[in-house]
């Protein structure tokens, strides 16, 4: 299969064109700057557009290709740029290019995010079909691309398929999770021991891996919720990375009121909320539909993150 990957230099664009190619499709990468050399295979054909969301001549970038996974986008963690900047690259460019592979791709992979339904699910799972509340302009632009995508998709014949991950880790990963890594490994105790939620993850070898499901897979349509297979605990996480650096945990208890309210004051309050709020989602309908398992458990994934760590700090 001839794929177009947008977004390709990217945390998770990199990743899926290693992916792609080692199940032997020819793979086209819209990267902003090239891959380096030894990230990916000699044979991957790289293209470079520095903004996705400029001018330039889309239908020649998806010509010749049978399915196009979008994932160029502002990340969440961005939270410097202003909306209007997320909505442009984040929605615009996405409607762009699927007008523009209209009668040339057949299948259109849209990155979204489980942020379309909400920032706390308060102890319920979601599921595809469950309310749709962004509350961030990431979340926002990710759903007005989605209901746009599917306006175009209906109109010009194309199957469109959206993916909604929770967080990704894995080599590489920033934010808030390299932060985590961070202070796991300094030895330090930290403050999570009386947080009582659950959260949903996802490993980077398991997020390519149902990409590569739904560009792959006859069945795939419409929306995916995807994750690792287990649901953890804020303490549980953290027990289990120092697990895999080999640290030791230190947990101590306070109050999960009181750590959203010293973050709301430290300018973290997303952070906080993140660490202390619930997440869950179940990704049945995948599993049900393309037959999709994640390949790598949670132990697995944070035993490969925490390699990664420990090469990058030297």
């Amino acid at each position: 299969m001839r794929i177009l990957v947008t977004g390709a230099s990217g945390f998770v664009g990199t990743a899926l064109c290693r992916e792609l190619l080692a199940r032997g499709h020819r793979v086209r990468a819209a990267v902003r700057r090239p891959i380096p050399p030894g990230a990916v295979p000699p044979d991957l054909h790289q293209i470079l557009i520095p903004d996705i969301a400029a001018e330039f001549d889309r239908r020649a970038l998806v010509d010749g290709v049978d399915t196009v996974v979008h994932l160029a986008a502002i990340a969440h963690r961005s939270h410097r740029r202003i909306g209007a900047e997320i909505r442009r690259v984040n929605c615009d460019a996405a409607v762009r290019l699927a007008e523009a592979a209209a009668g040339l791709a057949g299948r259109f992979i849209f990155l979204s995010s489980v942020k379309v339904h909400g920032e706390d699910s308060d102890g319920t799972t979601y599921g595809e079909k469950d309310a749709l509340n962004p509350e961030d302009s990431y979340g926002r632009s990710k759903l007005e691309a989605e209901r746009a995508l599917t306006e175009i998709a209906g109109r010009n014949g194309i199957e469109l398929v959206t993916i909604r991950p929770p967080l990704v880790y894995g080599p590489g990963v920033k934010a808030n999770f390299l932060r985590l890594l961070g202070w796991v490994d300094s030895g330090l105790p930290l403050p999570f021991a009386s947080v009582h939620n659950r959260r949903s993850l996802i490993y980077m070898g398991n997020l390519v891996d149902a990409i590569a499901r739904c560009a792959e897979h006859p069945a795939a349509r419409g929306a995916f919720l995807v994750s690792d297979d287990e649901t953890v605990s804020t303490p549980e996480l953290v027990s289990r990375i120092a697990r895999a650096l080999k640290r030791p945990a230190r947990l101590v208890p306070v109050p999960a009121a009181l750590l959203r309210a010293a973050g709301m004051i430290a300018g973290r309050r997303d952070e906080m909320r993140r660490l202390t709020g619930n997440l869950a989602i179940d990704s049945s309908r995948a599993r049900r539909l393309l037959d999709w398992r994640p390949p790598y458990t949670l132990d697995a994934g944070l035993a490969e993150t925490a390699r990664w760590f420990r090469a990058a700090r030297g």
